[in-house]
């Protein structure tokens, strides 16, 4: 058993302009620090081509916006085009956003079926913030919300869990996921920033929990040791997504929080240590936001590291 990373080439295909941080270099950066710390080798490594079918992404989107998407992918290389306010596509982002999803996919299928112990999908566009019908914060499709309702529906889980650990609340998951049967939505985001969500809750299964600027770690990992650990053992998922979001980090500007590279281990951890208990280590971990390339990267290290125990 082991842990998987799952990428795809398309990953740095997708170009988004010199204004925005969701760039290739995300991408470059982990590669990058992957190899200067001995790990590459460390975990069975995927580079898939599967795209997500459209019936993949129905389970999650609206048709009308899945085709405006398409319609709105540029034709001529170079060419950029806005699909939302801060969200950006060029000639080969619908190809990107298809085998991101499909990544996830095929992260989701080794380790359901005991291939893997866990996985972390190293994928870019990200996907928390689109909703059933839109595109925002730089996201297209949301990978996390197709993969837990493909778990649900094909692979026939019973009960999904879905932690968002990213700095920014992930609305779209929740416009996506919120009512779902079978999968509960726990997300942890500081307040008053992007995309300035409701402390409230509509849906039994959305679980909201709230930091502050200036909150390190610590606040962190209590609210999901005290708050989410409880429901997460009387849940009893089968299978674990973690929307990996690494912008809390205190060299991030994306957000005011102050979190460590050994914050995001502690935090994996957690989770590892509840995922034991209830599902056999059953994680599929999937990057979403975090902009500073060199914390990115190392938080990112100490995120997988963790998962594969070394």
């Amino acid at each position: 058993m082991s842990t998987g990373l799952f990428t795809h080439e398309s990953c740095y295909r997708h170009l988004t302009g010199p204004m925005s941080p969701e760039s290739p270099e995300r991408i470059t950066a982990i590669e990058e620090r992957l190899v200067a710390s001995g790990l590459e080798g460390a975990f069975k490594r995927t580079q898939t081509n599967r795209q997500a079918r459209q019936e993949d992404l129905l389970r999650a989107h609206d048709q009308e916006y899945v085709d405006h998407v398409i319609s709105l992918i540029p034709h001529t290389e170079g060419e950029l085009v806005h699909i939302s306010e801060d969200t950006v596509v060029s000639e080969k982002s619908l190809e990107a956003a298809l085998e991101s999803a499909g990544c996830v996919l095929e992260a989701v299928d080794q380790v359901a079926d005991g291939r893997l112990t866990n996985a972390f999908c190293c994928v870019r566009p990200p996907g928390h913030h689109a909703h059933h019908a839109k595109a925002e914060g730089f996201c297209i499709f949301n990978n996390v919300a197709i993969a837990a309702l493909y778990a649900r529906d094909v692979l026939k889980l019973k009960r999904i869990a879905v932690l968002d650990i990213d700095a920014h609340h992930g609305d779209g998951t929740e416009d996506i996921l919120g009512g779902e049967t079978g999968i509960e939505f726990f997300s942890l985001f500081e307040k008053d920033i992007f995309p300035y969500p409701s402390e409230d809750t509509e849906q039994a299964n959305v679980h909201k929990s709230v930091l502050k600027a200036g909150d390190r770690g610590e606040a962190a990992c209590e609210i999901i040791r005290s708050d989410w650990e409880p429901k997460l053992r009387e849940f009893s998922p089968e299978l674990i997504f973690i929307s990996a979001g690494f912008d809390a980090h205190m060299s991030d500007t994306m957000s005011g929080l102050d979190f460590t590279d050994l914050d995001y281990a502690h935090i994996t951890r957690i989770i590892d240590d509840i995922a034991r208990n209830v599902c056999d280590e059953k994680i599929v971990s999937v990057l979403e936001g975090g902009y500073e390339p060199r914390s990115l990267s190392r938080a990112v290290v100490a995120h997988i590291r963790t998962l594969a125990h070394l």
